[in-house]
Order: structure tokens, then C-alpha cells, then sequence
């Protein structure tokens, strides 16, 4: 077994040149590993860029350290992106099962928890079956925090709609799972248009749990640091049972994300996470044209390089964040434009110069 050794910024920045790859900036290069780390910043994103060898990783010709940070950013932002996403999807679903549980079973603890009111579908893992997920529901009953706690004291009972608010995106997908045909028709039309999908309320059942198990998946990705930009559910979609097509004619990868996404009626979901998209590829982009293809083919999305960046009249600086420190009275103008016209990169937010 190899040993592993730590190494400096700066060791790993002589290694980095030893396989050829070329330094634009030594001082940003070797504060970016420090901040970073070598695993999460090159290791996670080299690999579209180097070959074997001689049983040795080199980059290939011209790739920069810019070239590898730019990839790792727009991941890191998309990971961000994903996370704020999927915790505002995750709000909207525990409140629309909260009101169809609430209306349907009541609002005690001892009513809606009741076993016989779900299907008890089978789980390979315990805690995801429907005796660990009402254990999990029932021992979050007993927190001291609130605003559970609160309820508890107050009211002496925890209504739906709170206790949801304090269980995982999980517990969640795999309770809803559990429900009965009759509530997840209610919640499928909560969260569908199905004259607008054009499929059937069993096909809007299917459809909407493999969203959810999507949804789960990506957040879990997400939150451990994991990346985005080339990731892979392992989850199924089930497109010939929902839609009737063959599954290698859909998407797959973030592009089956944002598909899943927009189907629902709920859009902000959606729209965010596409804008994120959107902007950082045409950033990326823009400074490493080369990437296009790559990116267009592992995010399976068309590319359309549209790079914005600000400038006002009180510089020569043109930035990518509109509110950067001192800007004022920004204008929007794409960037082959500004730098056409003599503008120099903010230094403050333009990270790749």
C-alpha cells in the first residue's frame, strides 16, 4: 500500500509543473491550493485535461491552472446552486404532504403517525421502510428543539407541518413513498399539471417519485461536497412506464435534473438552477472556449457562449459581480466586448487573472 504524504501549496505546485501544466500566476496558484486543497481543486477536476504517459499523468499542451480552477468554480457554484435549489423544492413538498396528511388524517401526532394509514411497501434498508420511517417521525417528537419543543408546550401536539420541518429531505421522500394511491394522487396534483403533462395520474405517481429520489440524490451529492457538473443518479427514471419511450432517447446527467425540474408547477425551482447554469458555462466558456464541447457533451445541454460582464465610467475594470465593491451605476456588456474596447479584469471578482 502507498504511503500517502503530505505536501506544501508549494510542493504541489512544483509537482503540478513537473506533469507540465502551466502556471499563469504562482501567488494565486499557491493561494488557491491553500484555500482549496489539492484533492478538492485538481484531483476532482484534472481529469479532462491530462493523459497517461509512461504510466505518468501529464496535462496535455497549453492547459493552465486558471483552466482547472475556472472547471472547479463552476462546479463549486453549481454544488451551491443545486443545495439552495433542493432546500427550497424541499420546503414546498413537505407543505403540500403536510396539508394532504393534515386534511386527511387530522392534525395529532397519534392520528397521521397511525400505521394502517400508509401502504408499507417493502425497503431494502429498514430505516427507509414504513415501520423506521414512523420510528423516525416519532422520535423526532421528543426533541427539546424547536419549534417542535414549542408545539409540544404549547399546544401538546406537533401538527404535520411542523413535525415535516424537522426531518431529513429523505425521511420525507421515502414517507411519501409510503402513502397510499389515494394521497399521492392528491399530492401528484399539487405538484403537476397533468392535461399539461399529458400523462396519467399513474404515470404522474411513478413520475413524481423518481423526481423526488432524483432530488434526494443530488442534494445528498451536494451536501457531502461531491461533484455536480458530470454527475449520474443512480436512481431510475422510468421514461418507457411514465412517457412510453425508450430510456436512451431522454437526458441524463444535471440535464435530467433541470428536465425533472421542469415539470412542475413550481417554477423558482427550475428557473434558478438553469440561470446558474447558464451563466457560469458562458463564464467558463468565454475564458476557455476549448471547453465547449466538453461541457456541451457531459452536462448534455446546447452551448450558447453569452458572457456578461459590468463596467460604469469611473473605470477601466469590467467585473463579473454587479455589486462589486466600488462599482456604481453598472451597465451589462458581453465581454468579448469590454475587452475589445481595453477593459482589464476586477482582480477583486474576476478569480481567473
Amino acid at each position: 500500500m502507498d504511503e500517502i504524504i503530505y505536501t506544501t501549496p508549494s510542493e504541489q505546485l512544483q509537482k503540478l509543473k513537473e506533469q507540465h501544466l502551466i502556471i499563469e500566476d504562482e501567488a494565486f496558484a499557491t493561494k488557491a491550493l491553500a484555500n482549496f486543497g489539492y484533492s478538492n481543486l485538481i484531483k476532482s477536476y484534472r481529469e479532462p485535461y491530462m493523459f497517461i504517459s509512461d504510466d505518468k499523468k501529464i496535462y496535455r499542451s497549453g492547459i493552465t491552472f486558471n483552466r482547472i480552477y475556472s472547471l472547479y468554480f463552476l462546479d463549486k457554484t453549481l454544488r451551491n446552486a443545486v443545495m439552495a435549489t433542493m432546500l427550497d423544492l424541499e420546503e414546498y413538498v413537505k407543505e403540500a404532504a403536510a396539508n394532504i396528511i393534515s386534511n386527511d388524517f387530522g392534525t395529532h401526532p397519534e392520528d397521521y403517525l397511525k400505521f394502517r394509514n400508509y401502504a408499507n411497501k417493502r425497503k431494502r434498508k429498514d430505516r427507509f421502510s414504513l415501520a423506521g420511517v414512523l420510528k423516525t417521525m416519532n422520535n423526532t417528537l421528543n426533541t427539546d428543539k424547536n419549534p417542535i419543543h414549542h408545539y409540544q408546550e404549547t399546544h401538546g401536539i406537533v401538527p404535520p407541518w411542523i413535525l415535516f420541518k424537522s426531518v431529513y429531505f429523505s425521511t420525507i421522500t421515502n414517507f411519501i413513498d409510503q402513502f397510499k394511491t389515494a394521497q399521492k394522487n392528491k399530492l401528484v396534483h399539487k405538484l403537476y399539471d397533468l392535461s399539461d403533462l399529458k400523462i396519467s395520474e399513474d404515470a404522474a405517481r411513478l413520475l413524481m417519485m423518481d423526481t423526488l429520489f432524483t432530488c434526494q440524490e443530488y442534494r445528498n451529492t451536494a451536501a457531502h461536497g461531491g461533484r455536480i457538473y458530470n454527475y449520474n443518479v443512480h436512481c431510475t427514471l422510468h421514461t418507457e412506464k411514465i412517457w412510453g419511450l425508450d430510456s436512451n432517447n431522454t437526458k441524463s446527467g444535471f440535464s435530467q435534473l433541470l428536465f425533472l425540474l421542469d415539470l412542475l408547477k413550481y417554477r423558482k425551482p427550475y428557473k434558478y438552477l438553469q440561470t446558474i447554469l447558464t451563466d457560469e458555462v458562458n463564464r467558463h466558456c468565454s475564458h476557455f472556449p476549448e471547453d465547449v464541447t466538453y461541457l456541451a457533451q457531459i452536462l448534455n445541454v446546447d452551448i450558447e457562449r453569452h458572457h456578461v460582464v459590468y463596467i460604469s465610467g469611473r473605470s477601466k475594470k469590467y467585473h463579473n459581480d454587479p455589486h462589486c465593491s466600488g462599482l456604481a451605476n453598472a451597465r451589462e456588456v458581453l465581454f468579448e466586448e469590454a475587452e475589445k474596447d481595453g477593459y482589464l479584469p476586477c482582480k477583486r471578482c474576476c478569480l481567473y487573472n
